[in-house]
């Protein structure tokens, strides 16, 4: 189904840039002091942004960063290991062949984790969602939270349904004393959440959901203004907390791929 844009465009490309710095001083190194040493260099970036896409998945729990690790660290060892001028010689042609075909198992894994949207950060179609009805109406923006209404659920079940929107990626959650916060993270901003995690909420929207069933939403200035047009900000709120009401329901009744679809239903881009 197809739904009008409402969001601003958004062309930052933060996720490349470790590669691209990567590849960029592996090319000069290669120029300036020789093709082995670029080769290495490039290899020891890529080991070791492997263990930072793994810290990555021990934190959201997502399989793509699972994927990503192992073929970072797999690539890593292959240019070292295959390249014209090895920087690990002598290695054994049977060790070479697992080694290549545990590379593109990987490489298969990862890009079907790509084509399938789980690798996505998912903030950008929560607050499309949001939107979806709403039509252009400056009414002002108003930094306070708003109550969005009341659900029924268990203090387990709201845990169990706080793992299931981090490891999809769809929000992050944050464990208070006696609620539970979930801030949508958009596609290039999840850097910002994994380094600074409490500074990067405190510029964000984000629902809360307390531990006697209530739901408050908050929609922060930052995220208001990456609409293109501006929209009733208290029917924005209003429609924020309902979503997220509904997928809760989705997820008591074990039917919480109905999450999933619905987002990926918006067919917005893998990168954005």
């Amino acid at each position: 189904m197809y739904y009008p844009r409402k969001l601003r465009n958004d062309f930052r490309i933060t996720g490349f840039i470790p590669a691209i710095i990567c590849l960029s001083l592996g090319a000069l190194i290669w120029l300036f002091i020789g093709r082995r040493e670029g080769y290495l260099s490039v290899s020891i970036f890529f080991i070791l942004y492997s263990l930072f896409s793994f810290w990555i998945y021990f934190r959201t729990r997502n399989q793509s960063y699972l994927a990503a690790s192992t073929w970072q660290f797999l690539f890593g060892i292959y240019i070292s290991t295959s390249s014209s001028y090895p920087v690990i010689k002598g290695v054994d042609p049977k060790i070479s062949g697992l080694l290549i075909f545990l590379f593109l198992s990987s490489t298969v894994w990862l890009f079907y984790l790509v084509f399938t949207r789980k690798a996505k950060w998912k903030g950008r179609e929560v607050f499309e969602l949001a939107s979806v009805s709403i039509e252009p109406q400056p009414d002002g923006f108003t930094e306070r939270p708003r109550p969005a209404g009341k659900t029924d659920y268990t203090r387990s079940e709201l845990t169990g349904f706080a793992e299931f929107l981090k490891k999809n990626l769809v929000a992050m959650p944050y464990y208070e004393v006696n609620r539970i916060v979930f801030v949508p993270v958009k596609m290039e901003e999840e850097f910002g959440y994994i380094f600074n995690p409490a500074k990067f909420k405190e510029s964000r929207s984000w629902i809360a959901f307390d531990f006697q069933g209530n739901v408050t939403v908050n929609v922060s200035k930052r995220d208001y203004i990456g609409y293109k047009e501006e929209l009733s900000f208290d029917q924005l709120c209003d429609n924020l907390g309902k979503l997220f009401i509904e997928f809760m329901r989705y997820y008591r009744k074990g039917e919480e791929e109905r999450i999933l679809y619905k987002l990926n239903e918006l067919g917005l881009g893998l990168t954005t």
